[in-house]
């Protein structure tokens, strides 16, 4: 009898080991220093994990600083408060950023909001 142990994929984190990536694809609105990391404004992503935090963690490991800076706020310690995300063309806020499921296939918008006059 073969062994499938081979085929499986090599997890880098903390989710279940048998746990399928979630594949997702990602456009990116008004963030031109994510636009410099991929030279363009939307990636397709396969992450560990099936929610929306887990998601915002795999892009800050993998992608490092400039996804970092392009997301994060140091002083609130979490997603920086100009950043919108829509989930399927969806608003996602308040307590649902930290609590929302992402299913295969879903499309994730980050945009950041730009005041003016």
């Amino acid at each position: 009898m073969e062994s499938n142990e081979s085929s499986k994929p090599n997890k880098t984190s903390d989710h279940e080991p048998d746990e399928e990536k979630t594949s997702i694809d990602i456009i990116f609105v008004g963030l031109p220093m994510i636009y410099d990391l991929f030279k363009k404004n939307h990636i397709h992503h396969s992450f560990s994990g099936r929610s929306l935090k887990d998601l915002i963690e795999d892009l800050l490991i993998q992608y490092g600083q400039q996804m970092k800076e392009s997301l994060w706020d140091e002083r609130s310690n979490g997603l920086d408060p100009c950043i919108q995300i829509t989930i399927n063309e969806r608003y996602v806020g308040g307590a649902e950023l930290r609590s929302i499921e992402i299913s295969q296939g879903d499309h994730v918008t980050f945009l950041r909001l730009i005041a003016g006059g």
